[in-house]
């Protein structure tokens, strides 16, 4: 399978990028960009800037002043981070890069850029490789439904296996924000919440049982069952449930609009989330 990585950069260096894809595939890269809309098979229906950032095996930032001010970059940059996708920077000119990317290889790139490969591919996974998750995303993004389900069942069962699970969250998450079927959407947040009720659930150590009495709270639907969430989980500002903030007694806290995990009955929980977003 060829391996994908997604360069983020602003429309203005739009020209450097082209030159940087064809460097990247004369080595056998797949290159996957935001200003793309579509995969290139014809049998996937347009995929999002964060579907192809999830299933990237490398993201490459091309770092400018026109990138510096762009604020698409910037909320993608922050999504990558979130993952912690491997970041490396690329640089165009003198403006400093982000300080929270001080940590990541940053290479000064000097014309021709479709030469830059001789800068970057030691930093790279191999060209050719097996990736369960970008094989998930392009399954997640096709124009069927029935293989979007397939691939929440796939998502579903790697959670189960611990495989890739930063990735496989953020996919099903986004799947819940964004697929425009509602039988789709109700399937990601089916797996979701049983993920979250299986954390609930585990064994744990003296320790982590400490962490999560601190974590964990319960909240009753009008119907009588209590479920169980996991701060860690849903205050997330990425946990795709509707949210708000609320007053009480001087303390901010967050409104979520959770799931019955027993009856699917609609719940409202006041929690306080700081620490945990």
């Amino acid at each position: 399978m060829t391996i994908h990585i997604f360069v983020l950069h602003a429309s203005e260096n739009s020209a450097c990028v082209d030159q940087i894809q064809r460097s990247c595939e004369a080595l056998g890269y797949q290159i996957w960009h935001k200003e793309q809309t579509s995969l290139l098979s014809a049998v996937t229906a347009p995929i999002s800037s964060e579907q192809m950032i999830i299933g990237s095996a490398a993201f490459l930032l091309v770092w400018s002043r026109a990138a510096a001010q762009s604020k698409e970059v910037e909320r993608l940059l922050l999504f990558a981070q979130r993952l912690q996708k491997t970041i490396i920077v690329l640089t165009l000119d003198a403006t400093p890069p982000p300080t929270a990317l001080v940590t990541e290889k940053t290479i000064a790139l000097q014309p021709p850029y479709d030469q830059c490969m001789t800068q970057i591919a030691s930093f790279l996974p191999p060209s050719k490789s097996s990736d369960a998750l970008q094989v998930l995303v392009e399954q997640a993004s096709h124009e069927y439904i029935r293989e979007r389900k397939a691939a929440i069942e796939q998502a579903a069962a790697m959670l189960q296996r611990n495989e890739q699970e930063k990735g496989v969250l953020a996919l099903l998450e986004h799947m819940v924000q964004h697929d425009t079927i509602t039988s789709v959407r109700d399937k990601a947040q089916e797996v979701l919440n049983l993920y979250a009720q299986t954390l609930s659930q585990l064994p744990q150590t003296p320790s982590q049982q400490t962490q999560n009495r601190h974590s964990t709270f319960g909240v009753r639907c009008r119907n009588g069952h209590v479920s169980c969430f996991d701060k860690r989980i849903v205050c997330k500002v990425t946990y795709p449930v509707p949210r708000g903030q609320i007053q009480r007694s001087g303390k901010e806290l967050d409104e979520l609009i959770l799931t019955c995990t027993t009856c699917g009955e609609a719940l409202v929980a006041h929690v306080d989330c700081e620490g945990y977003k």
